[in-house]
């Protein structure tokens, strides 16, 4: 019983810790809005914050902003993980693909996710096609290179047991080498999410389309036309909510990671 409820105290503890800078912050913030300090033309108080969050969820700008952004983000880092999860165990299992794709994997990687705006663009349009494809393009390259560095750096010794075992080559992969690289898969999946959110923004702010009642198309789409409207409660409000909804994706791969691989520290 105290072996179990030991980490959810650390957490607990942790996380209570984890509110004091950001509380320190807001009574900052709301003190030198209240000593004239702050410049209205780029910051607003936090209470006319919380009252656009308020009006945003009550008309359905800032909820339905939110559920779009949400949608896209996961379609398509579920796309691009899932190909680089296949892709990275190939390449971690087989030598023969490795010298076949690696040097290009290599290069592609190295080009910033927003440098394809242009080339995908002028390929599928600026609709949701080409977000996704943006989108699931950021998350191939972090889970492909977790899956195949997970699935190369399996230690010999438990190879050999396969070897003694007789195992066939895919009871192998399945029974040894994927539990061997779960910590590496697992990493790659947090950082493929992390830049699967950070490119669902940038495609929403950079080619947003289609506002609904001027404040539309994903977070992204809310913060660019609230830029435009210079409103300034909405482009900290969606700031915000960016940041909180980021945080709260990676808890919950980290989370599920705990559970995919209890032996693993985290």
């Amino acid at each position: 019983m105290s072996n179990s409820t030991t980490p959810m105290r650390h957490d607990s503890h942790l996380f209570w810790k984890a509110l004091v800078l950001p509380a320190l912050l807001i009574l900052a913030w709301s003190a030198a809005d209240a000593a004239g300090l702050a410049n209205r033309d780029l910051f607003v108080s936090p209470m006319e914050v919380l009252t656009a969050g308020v009006n945003g969820v009550l008309d359905g700008s800032l909820s339905g902003a939110t559920a779009a952004t949400l949608l896209r983000a996961l379609s398509g880092w579920l796309i691009g993980a899932t190909a680089g999860l296949v892709f990275g165990v190939l390449l971690g299992t087989s030598g023969l693909a490795r010298g076949l794709f690696n040097p290009t994997v290599n290069s592609l990687r190295q080009i910033a996710l927003f440098a394809w705006i242009p080339l995908l663009s002028a390929w599928l349009g600026n609709g949701e096609t080409m977000k996704i494809t943006l989108i699931a393009l950021g998350a191939f390259f972090p889970m492909a290179l977790g899956a195949q560095a997970g699935c190369q750096n399996v230690p010999d010794g438990w190879r050999e047991v396969g070897r003694v075992l007789e195992l066939s080559r895919r009871d192998t992969l399945r029974s040894i080498v994927l539990p061997a690289a779960m910590p590496s898969i697992v990493a790659g999946a947090e950082l493929s999410l992390n830049v699967a959110w950070l490119g669902t923004f940038g495609a929403e702010y950079l080619i947003g389309t289609g506002y609904i009642n001027g404040m539309g198309d994903g977070l992204g789409a809310y913060l660019a036309a609230a830029r435009e409207y210079a409103r300034m409660d909405q482009v900290l409000l969606g700031v915000l909510f960016l940041g909180l909804i980021g945080v709260t994706l990676d808890r919950l791969v980290i989370g599920f990671s705990r559970r995919a691989i209890p032996w693993h520290r985290h």
